[in-house]
């Protein structure tokens, strides 16, 4: 609880606000030099380079559109014309002060409008819901205001009553979502925006009390209160100019406690002076949407990376196996041989694999995860578990069954449409680049089927159809590729969750029991979608409470009990809130979009992230959604530049239709920082950053103008966000609203990143050919401290994959195989610089 704060009722703010406000924040900010701002919304600013020194507060220019790039508006968004339609009728009875009969068609709004958005500028959507709000406050107070309170106070008061406790939190959510404009409207958000407060949800909180000061008309609680605790929250977020401004409106408030008040300006100023903010999150663990790829992993021991490092543990798998009998038989390597094992164990298929993951600049799709003693691993067909300790050969618990992976629909086409180009059928712009067959796709390219998490014990994986331990047979049929139709990226897939420690199967999602097969499932999806136009999902037309169709787009993350999940209906985006504790029972679905027919990233996972009661979905489709974690509603969406070339101009009797191709982040991830979204997106070369409570738009920073690209996000550390790319790092002060500390420009003497590094709590690892480098957080006059070179021989001729520490050594996640990195020895090729 803060200071009083929360449940004991109104406001009883006493002397151990100051201690409590303190204790909060943390860690004071860390102090950064000044370095390049990137574009400002309001000063559109740049950051580029002349004659090889970066230059500030240069005028932004949209960079001219290039020959073959396209750029559209993204995905549909839900609006209801039967709703706006209902909304108009009202809007004539109440012109004609026929206040009762408006009202009960404002209220039908209220309750059917669930995920139905409102924009007014094609660019910012909001809840249908807030338009009705704004139209009900501004009627009469005396005479519309009261006619609609008639029925809504009735019904808040019988939801509070049901609920049985003055602080229930989803009681109070839906009073303030139905009837916040009722007599009790005001006290409910005020109690909500205390428990948000005792949760150390500032953002939610503020949202709650700036509702009071906006959108309430006539407010029975001290406005003098919601002022003083607007302050605190801004406080708390780092935002020194809106808390002294809320402070001192509070000042000005009847019935004000100036006794009171400079308590919590004096625990304020306090807080400010020593750069603390809760919005830092300094000291915690920051996860980032793609949550295998954490904030912070834990730091090495000192001596461990020094000298040259070999593997003292690895486990493979044929790059094309796929019986588990198969796999079954490969034993994992290790001791004093390893490298000579190793060598003998590389068959000709994986020589040419690593040929073209060389030649390709490729990065590894799977990650590892950690859990107590225990490390997870995905191969092709199944899940593999060992002793995180590496000093045997015993695998933990790996499932009984193999399961199929499959080519999403749009990669489907695409590699039709390349046949056809080899036998000269098509004139298709086509990159060699490319990962090509299905093995190589999931290994090097589809980071949805690779998705794995952890949350309260279970852990959570994507999975292909299970079929039995036979020889994999494709179910590609080239004769249903359809032409003249843009391809989505939906797909068939199966969410599984596990006990972590003991493997014990606890539920799948569809049922094994009614899980149809991958041909059915498809056809199912197309027949039900194929005359799709915004429908919506949420219309009950789903017999069973459990999901039966669909394809999942990443792995859920948790909250309140629950865990959400992003699915993908044959193009229709949407998220479900499941019971873990009743085998994944629907709680909760919202439609959030549809794919646009230009098409999306096939492989970057619908990323979902969480932070206080923000639900972020990022889809790749030119679009941000907030959603209330609760209850699924849309709090609002934003619109952002989708940035693209063509990909291919295809089509039967000279019809054409055009797709983007992409090559942006590598995944559609939002990071919540105080006031701010910070977005990453898979079909945008830009970052942005929005305020999380009306979407505007902070900051913008266009990294398509660094010398090197970055595609990838390694963290957060004490506000600093890390990216890196194939020859570069970069580093972001957040705390300062984007500002470029350093980096950009090639680092590793002309050499290739071919595998993500890693953000420790420490330094900063990245995986450059055969080698580690070590970096420093911190930066000397705009460029990175690079601390050590470690040379890491595998024994396979592979580059050094994905990077991962579990405090005690260096995990390397290499397409088909996983190693575990002894500590180096001294030698004379350690560099140190």
């Amino acid at each position: 609880m803060v200071g009083g704060l929360g449940r004991g009722g109104r406001i009883n703010m006493s002397m151990k606000i100051a201690a409590n406000i303190l204790m909060i924040a943390g860690l004071a900010l860390a102090i950064v030099p000044v370095g390049l701002r990137p574009v400002q919304a309001q000063q559109q600013e740049a950051q580029i380079k002349i004659d090889g020194k970066w230059v500030r507060k240069v005028v932004f220019i949209q960079p001219a559109q290039k020959q073959g790039e396209v750029r559209d508006s993204g995905a549909s968004l839900k609006t209801d014309p039967d709703l706006e339609a209902t909304l108009e009728k009202a809007d004539r009875y109440r012109e004609e002060k026929q206040y009762g009969i408006a009202s009960k068609l404002w209220q039908s709004v209220l309750e059917r409008s669930g995920d139905a958005l409102f924009s007014s500028d094609g660019q910012i959507y909001y809840s249908l819901a807030e338009q009705v709000e704004r139209i009900i406050a501004s009627l009469p107070v005396e005479s519309g205001l009261a006619s609609y309170r008639i029925t809504a106070d009735a019904n808040a008061r019988e939801i509070m009553a049901e609920a049985g406790d003055a602080y229930d939190e989803r009681a109070l959510k839906l009073v303030v979502r139905n009837y916040f404009l009722s007599s009790i409207g005001d006290d409910s958000a005020l109690t909500l925006s205390a428990i948000y407060m005792d949760q150390f949800d500032f953002v939610g909180a503020y949202r709650m009390l700036e509702k009071i000061t906006k959108n309430y008309p006539d407010p029975s609680v001290s406005l003098s209160e919601v002022e003083s605790r607007m302050a605190i929250c801004q406080a708390m977020m780092g935002e020194e100019k809106n808390a002294r401004r809320h402070l001192q409106s509070a000042r000005q408030q009847q019935g004000q406690n100036e006794l009171l008040l400079n308590q919590v300006e004096s625990s304020i100023s306090q807080m400010l002076q020593r750069k603390n903010s809760l919005s830092t999150k300094a000291g915690f663990l920051m996860p980032l949407a793609d949550r295998d790829r954490g904030g912070v992993m834990p730091a090495l021991p000192r001596r461990y990376f020094s000298g040259k490092m070999k593997p003292v543990w690895q486990y493979y798998f044929a790059p094309k196996s796929t019986r588990l009998a198969d796999i079954n038989k490969i034993k994992p390597i290790f001791g004093e041989d390893v490298l000579s094992r190793a060598a003998d164990s590389v068959s000709a298929k994986e020589k040419l694999m690593i040929e073209k993951w060389k030649r390709g600049k490729w990065r590894p799709t799977g990650d590892l995860l950690f859990y107590k003693d225990q490390v997870y691993f995905k191969t092709a067909i199944d899940l593999s578990v060992w002793d995180r300790s590496a000093n045997n050969g015993d695998v933990l618990w790996r499932p009984l069954w193999q399961n199929r992976y499959e080519l999403d629909d749009h990669t489907r086409t695409m590699v039709e449409l390349r046949r056809r180009l080899n036998r000269g059928r098509l004139n298709i712009k086509q990159s060699a680049e490319l990962p090509g067959d299905d093995h190589e796709v999931q290994l090097f390219a589809d980071r949805i089927a690779s998705q794995m998490s952890i949350q309260d014990g279970v852990l959570y994986t994507i999975e292909g159809p299970r079929v039995e331990d036979a020889p994999h047979q494709s179910t590609f049929n080239r004769n249903n590729i359809r032409f003249n139709a843009f391809s989505r990226r939906s797909r068939s897939n199966q969410l599984t969750a596990y006990e972590a420690e003991s493997g014990k199967l606890l539920w799948t999602l569809p049922p094994i029991d009614n899980a149809a097969s991958a041909p059915e499932v498809a056809a199912t999806e197309e027949k039900a979608f194929e005359n799709f136009d915004m429908v919506d999902i949420n219309d009950g037309t789903e017999e069973s409470p459990w999901l039966q169709t669909g394809g999942f787009m990443s792995t859920p993350v948790a909250y309140g009990g629950l865990i959400i999940v992003p699915v993908n209906h044959g193009g229709a985006i949407s998220v479900y809130a499941l019971d873990p504790k009743q085998d994944g029972k629907t709680v909760w679905k919202s439609y959030l979009c549809d794919e646009s027919e230009t098409g999306a990233n096939p492989y970057s996972p619908v990323n979902l992230s969480i932070d206080g009661s923000d639900l972020f979905a990022s889809c790749g489709l030119g679009v941000v959604f907030i959603v209330d974690p609760t209850t699924g509603l849309i709090r609002f969406a934003k619109r952002y530049e989708r940035n693209g070339e063509m990909h291919f101009n295809s089509g039967r009797w000279g019809r054409s239709y055009p797709q983007m191709k992409f090559e942006s982040w590598l995944t559609d991830t939002v990071i919540a920082y105080g006031r701010q979204m910070v977005c990453f997106a898979s079909d945008a070369k830009q970052i942005e950053a929005h305020d999380r409570n009306t979407g505007e738009l902070i900051w913008r920073g266009e990294v398509a103008a660094l010398e090197s690209k970055v595609d990838y996000l390694l963290g957060v550390k004490d506000g600093i966000l890390y990216a890196a790319g194939p020859e570069t790092i970069l580093a972001f002060d957040l705390q300062r609203e984007g500002l470029m500390l350093w980096g950009g420009t090639a680092l590793f003497n002309g050499k290739v990143s071919y595998g993500r590094g890693m953000l420790t709590s420490d330094a900063i690892y990245i995986p450059v050919e055969n080698q580690i480098i070590k970096f420093s957080l911190q930066g000397n006059k705009g460029k990175p401290i690079r601390l050590k070179t470690a040379n890491v021989e595998l024994g396979t001729e592979a580059p050094v994959g994905n990077l991962f520490s579990d405090g005690q050594k260096i995990w390397v996640q290499g397409a088909n195989r996983v190693y575990a990195l002894g500590p180096g020895k001294k030698q004379n090729s350690e560099t140190e610089d």
